[in-house]
């Protein structure tokens, strides 16, 4: 008989951190404590959340290239949205390119993952 031990850092509690940041910013901003403008503008920062989810609970290498290119596509469409240092979508789209090669480059050498640990990558 194997007994199933629950991981420390399982899903309810990286979705339990984000809820108690994300309301406890909310209230600041609503007791006008600190100012950080309309919620909508921070939506690609869900995108940025769960792709860190994704790597930091994940046990293979496809997970983690999908957890790093939903943080890096979040980060993308907030700067392009936002024209964070005046870059817009125009500027910014050949970086999408730039990280598909790197990613298709990174598989096709064969190298080890460089996240996690080596022992849970199969």
């Amino acid at each position: 008989m194997t007994i199933k031990t629950k991981s420390a850092f399982d899903g309810s509690v990286f979705v339990g951190l984000l809820l108690l940041g994300l309301g406890g910013l909310f209230l600041l901003n609503n007791l006008r404590v600190i100012y950080f403008g309309s919620v909508w503008d921070y939506w690609p920062f869900i995108l940025v959340a769960l792709g860190i989810h994704k790597v930091v609970t994940s046990d293979s290498k496809d997970k983690i290239g999908g957890g790093m290119w939903l943080a890096f596509i979040g980060l993308w469409l907030y700067v392009s949205i936002q024209q964070v240092w005046d870059l817009s979508f125009r500027e910014t789209w050949p970086t999408l390119l730039i990280a598909w090669g790197v990613g298709m480059m990174w598989r096709s050498f064969g190298r080890p993952w460089p996240f996690g640990r080596k022992e849970q990558l199969s």
